[in-house]
């Protein structure tokens, strides 16, 4: 592995402008699309096994029409709210769309990723209607819920008002470290991210993007179907299931269709470096852009991908480190492509820079008592700008408790060096063990490197033992297959050496147990009460 800079410099106080917001073409998503009404070139391909369907930006408007008119009939009108449940699609792309010709605002909800029959409503799915306050599902034949479902587009007529509300979508937040709350993202937010990331990137209509994120999620609602919306490119759609049973076929896509732009999480990467095969055969010289984001990014993977399919082309420095949430609709600080992006020495590791701020957007470390961080001192990532959230839905406490002075509280630990961003970790799940202060991804690596385990297969957490009078490090492990009993020996003796950190307990369990937001992140705090209690493995 290439050995990272270390960053050095004087102590001054930690902030990143991204500088002045340019004009945006549209500040409606509803025009966004009006305005390509009568371009015929194919938006997006969605691609199932070997078939493959095509939708121009003409189609997407015309579908969106149908959706609207089909809304309409069902009693939609502008200002209620509208659920999505539909796979990547062009379901999705027509019912999301439908809902802002009308001037309703869409509720995206998670589909599942794993393959089947008739679909239902996901666990915790009635609760975000009733916070919404829903009107209607837009979902597959069939769905039972407790709402009614608009199962296809109509021809009938319908009234257009897509200025009726402010709110474009609500985009209910992952939940990695708590419940789920539904974050309203304005019209001019959603515009304001879409574009600000597709500048940084420097796209334009000639690129072509490969992706298997579900758009359900802000990472692929946002970071692909709008930013490639607002510049015009194409994108080939994967769905999320057939990616994680067969990751190659992401690659095959990826060397066929000449992309020059990708995104996915740190464990998206992973998963191709283990068993996405040899590269023989691929052609991966175009990719200009991988994004890695929305969970920890860490150097060991990105040069483990870089490395493994060098001989197909892919450059080094193709991976791009990003940052950002679904608070503030979605992107915060990108790497550029061509950019150096240097690592910062943090308590005997490396963490990669995310780059610098979006267009319009201002970025501050804060202190526990609120006072503004120096350069290389850690504390709590702060955010301003134009994609900043209007808050959580039917929860006004939490939305103050969000904000303070206008600046918008991630719940993110982070250190600005050099003039980057370095995302170091979550208030709430640092573990502390002995004095020193570990973050669980840190341990989760570690651990994946001796264990035979699926991507995201380790959760670390801490759990206070008062009759201890302190904290327990619990580490649980997912196992492909039947194991050695010397496992937890293993992980043990590991974690001593490559971190100087003892777990107290391990715990051993099947493939699939440990419980994950829809986008495949862990929900450590819910690790944390299932195994609070129990013996040592």
């Amino acid at each position: 592995m290439s050995k990272p800079r270390h960053l050095t410099g004087v102590a001054t106080a930690a902030a990143l402008d991204g500088g002045p917001q340019r004009p945006l073409e549209w500040e409606l998503l509803a025009h966004a699309l009006e305005a390509r009404e009568r371009d015929d070139r194919p938006w997006l391909w969605f691609h199932l096994g070997a078939r493959r369907e095509a939708l121009s930006y003409s189609g997407a408007y015309a579908l969106a029409r149908g959706w609207a008119a089909a809304l309409f009939q069902a009693g939609v009108r502008a200002g209620d709210a509208v659920a999505i449940f539909q796979p990547n699609s062009p379901a999705f792309v027509g019912s999301f769309f439908g809902a802002q010709l009308l001037g309703a605002t869409a509720v995206p909800l998670p589909w599942p990723v794993v393959p089947g029959g008739a679909p239902s409503l996901p666990m915790g799915a009635e609760a975000m209607l009733r916070v919404a306050r829903a009107r209607a599902v837009c979902a597959p034949p069939g769905t039972a819920a407790p709402l009614p479902v608009v199962a296809e587009p109509s021809r009938g007529p319908f009234v257009q008002n897509p200025q009726a509300r402010r709110t474009a979508f609500i985009q209910f937040t992952s939940g990695s470290t708590g419940a789920p709350r539904g974050a309203e993202i304005s019209q001019r937010a959603a515009m304001s991210s879409a574009f600000g990331m597709a500048r940084a990137l420097g796209l334009t209509a000639d690129d072509v993007g490969v992706s298997w994120l579900p758009f359900f999620h802000d990472m692929g609602l946002v970071g692909v179907l709008l930013s490639s919306l607002s510049v015009g490119f194409a994108v080939h759609v994967l769905r999320p299931a057939e990616v994680l049973l067969h990751p190659r076929r992401w690659l095959e896509l990826m060397s066929s269709e000449r992309a020059s732009l990708t995104v996915a999480p740190n464990f998206g990467y992973e998963l191709l470096v283990r068993r996405g095969g040899a590269p023989d055969g691929l052609m991966l010289g175009w990719l200009r852009a991988a994004l890695s984001g929305s969970e920890p990014v860490l150097r060991g993977t990105i040069d483990a991908f870089e490395r493994r399919f060098e001989p197909a082309g892919l450059r080094r420095g193709a991976v791009l480190p990003v940052y950002g949430l679904a608070e503030n609709t979605l992107g915060v600080s990108f790497t550029r492509p061509g950019e150096l992006d240097a690592d910062l020495q943090l308590d005997g590791r490396w963490v990669p820079a995310v780059g610098t701020p979006l267009e319009g957007t201002q970025v501050t470390v804060r202190r526990p008592d609120g006072a503004r961080a120096l350069e290389h001192e850690e504390g709590e990532i702060m955010v301003k700008g134009p994609s900043v959230m209007d808050g959580y839905v039917e929860e006004p406490e939490a939305t103050a408790k969000a904000f303070d002075r206008g600046w918008l509280k991630t719940g993110d630990r982070g250190v600005i060096a050099k003039g980057q961003l370095h995302v170091t970790g979550r208030d709430k799940e640092l573990v502390i063990k002995a004095g020193r202060k570990f973050h669980p991804a840190d341990i989760e690596r570690e651990v994946a490197q001796v264990v035979d385990t699926p991507p995201n297969g380790v959760a670390a957490f801490s759990v206070l033992r008062e009759e201890q009078r302190g904290e327990e490090l619990v580490v649980v492990v997912e196992l492909k297959r039947d194991e050695a009993f010397d496992v937890a020996r293993k992980v043990r003796a590991h974690l001593v050496d490559a971190l100087g950190v003892t777990a107290d307990r391990i715990e051993l369990v099947k493939a699939g147990a440990l419980p994950r937001t829809t986008s495949g992140k862990l929900r450590r705090a819910e690790c944390a009460e299932r195994f609070s209690v129990g013996g040592r493995a």
